[in-house]
């Protein structure tokens, strides 16, 4: 089986482990999307033979602020906000990592006719959002119309990328025609924009968190992002939330899945990943946390901690801004540099050193991947400039080599198109990874002749405000979300480098038919073909410098048992609970 033959390849890459492949076989497509027999996720599993007890706190280190409790604002997976909503909210559907298949969280099932041009979704019967109004296809259809309208633009572009919506070029658009239809009180039909058997997945990670649309109402948006009260259905239910701080929840005693053994959770930030969270962890005042670190996870691992991994692909990049269009709309765009004094409804796009290819290709040819590794990951890295390496569909092509005399020819050749030779290097400070990035980064790009500014002022969820809201960066450590999942990766490409969603800037023709081969491809042979060309393409263009593979796991006391793992780096604590 393909998981075995991943699992030793990694193995053999490097002993220490800093990876453990958990992905599904997919060999006859890459979705089941009926749930099985019973109620999904209402009988735990148990660990080792163990029976699950009730009680306790569980305190969880996260990877970075959440940046608010509204699942609109949230910019879509478990390391911004995503495993706090799914806690409190609960999801549509699950991805089953180990099987690679779909199973129902509040839907039942979700099946597609047979051309995949329209997607039925069942919804359970009689659960209700904790303030009683009713958990049903008008309000599942209500939250993702509004998630159209005014979610993140990762989320947005996901249902808007996948479901034939009809909005209008307005600032803000509306929708004439969702491609969202209620059925019946339990059921929706989705049409669907491209004919995609992942389609489920845009509903595993927060466009699959639902709230009350009365609680919402009452609130107005600005309340509800900071205490949403009883709008979700979820196995918690906020208790406090301490912006920055903490967010608190306690048991849902009414949850629809059955019991809930822990008495609640909270949710920390000790550091991005790092060996802080382990440290907590260790001594106990973590019972789990976020890891993204080589050399933490190494630690992690030698330590014998329980670990739920989320392999990641690309999982470190110097993501470069390519002049990303922005349509400025009063308060939506407020915080835009470029929209400053500019007229609502006005299109204009960042103005950024990394706009230029031949600076984005100097900033490749400068950053040399080993030394990245000596400098920030200790050697511990998996490192490698191609795209999708030591990947289950690696197509095998050789990432762009550092070339320093390379470097300073590019350099050279911007500034005569006139490039002032400035640029721009972002990194979260709440980590050291993160501060050792962005001063070796800049040290490889001065020694090619630039003029750089290190960024550093701000944490991990300030950067993601930098690229995701302000639009006002021109390199910045991150990563696409590319996971060992190949629907993620779809669902994350087409929102990222389609030319109809350029979400930093870059997106072509070429690039929507290499990506468009992902999408259609329903053997392992079409997938690491559809990788390859996008390679091809990515390596030509460089919108981006892949730098390595990064660890990421949920790292936990061997006493904290049944995390569960879903997509989008979310993990699911509905059934978990702590060893006495």
């Amino acid at each position: 089986m393909r998981k075995s033959r991943l699992t030793r390849a990694l193995v053999c890459l490097f002993a220490i482990g800093l990876i453990a492949a958990a992905c599904g076989d997919s060999k006859e497509g890459s979705s089941t999307t009926t749930a099985p027999t019973g109620s999904a996720g209402t009988s735990p599993t148990t660990t080792a033979g163990k029976t699950p007890v009730s009680g306790g706190i569980a305190t969880i280190g996260q990877f970075s602020r959440e940046g608010g409790l509204d699942p609109a604002k949230l910019a879509g997976g478990g390391t911004v906000g995503g495993t706090e909503g799914a806690a409190m909210f609960d999801v549509l559907m699950k991805y089953d990592a180990p099987t690679g298949k779909y199973i129902g969280g509040t839907a039942e099932s979700l099946t597609p006719n047979a051309d995949l041009t329209e997607w039925t979704m069942k919804l359970r019967p009689n659960i209700k959002f904790n303030d009683g109004t009713p958990y049903d296809a008008a309000a599942v259809k209500w939250v993702l119309e509004r998630q159209m309208i005014s979610g993140n633009g990762a989320p947005r572009s996901q249902l808007t990328g996948a479901i034939d919506a009809k909005l209008t070029a307005t600032t803000p658009p509306t929708i004439t025609d969702s491609g969202i239809t209620v059925v019946d009180p339990l059921t929706l039909k989705f049409r669907a924009k491209t004919k995609w058997a992942g389609f489920p997945y845009i509903f595993v990670g927060v466009n699959g968190l639902m709230y009350s649309r009365a609680t919402f109402e009452r609130l107005g948006a600005e309340k509800f992002n900071v205490n949403p009260e009883n709008a979700g259905a979820g196995p918690f239910k906020l208790k406090s939330y301490k912006p920055g701080e903490v967010v608190e929840l306690e048991k849902n005693p009414n949850y629809w899945g059955g019991t809930v053994y822990l008495d609640g959770l909270k949710f920390v930030l000790i550091s991005a990943g790092g060996q802080p969270t382990l440290d907590a962890i260790k001594t106990g005042t973590l019972q789990a946390g976020f890891i993204r670190d080589p050399v933490v996870y190494a630690d992690a691992k030698a330590s014998g901690l329980s670990i739920v991994d989320m392999p990641t692909v690309a999982g470190n990049i110097a993501n470069m801004n390519s002049g990303i269009q922005v349509t400025c709309a009063g308060a939506s765009t407020a915080a835009v540099p470029a929209c400053a004094g500019i007229a609502d409804g006005t299109k204009v796009t960042t103005k950024t050193a990394t706009s230029n290819i031949n600076v984005r290709k100097a900033v490749v040819a400068a950053v040399d991947v080993n030394v990245m590794n000596d400098r920030v990951y200790a050697g511990k890295g998996v490192v490698s400039s191609a795209p999708f390496a030591n990947f289950q569909w690696d197509p095998k092509v050789p990432g762009p080599k550092a070339d320093m005399t390379e470097a300073k020819r590019l350099v050279a050749l911007a500034k005569s198109e006139g490039w002032d030779g400035k640029i721009r290097v972002a990194a979260g400070n709440d980590s050291k990874v993160g501060l050792d990035w962005a001063d070796t980064v800049a040290t490889q790009l001065t020694a090619a002749g630039m003029v750089v500014e290190k960024q550093t002022n701000e944490d991990t969820n300030g950067v993601v405000n930098r690229v995701l809201v302000r639009r006002d960066f021109d390199v910045a450590t991150w990563a696409y979300g590319l996971l060992d999942e190949s629907d993620n990766n779809y669902n994350q490409l087409v929102s990222t480098f389609s030319s109809a969603n350029p979400r930093y800037g870059y997106g072509n023709a070429e690039m929507d038919a290499a990506i468009d081969l992902l999408r259609t491809a329903d053997t392992d042979a079409k997938r690491t073909e559809a990788y390859k060309q996008i390679s091809l393409i990515w390596i030509r263009d460089a919108p981006a410098h892949v730098i390595a593979i990064v660890p990421q796991a949920i790292v936990s006391t061997t006493k904290m048992h049944d995390i569960v793992r879903t997509g989008s780096s979310i993990t699911l604590y509905g059934k978990a609970w702590l060893e006495k």
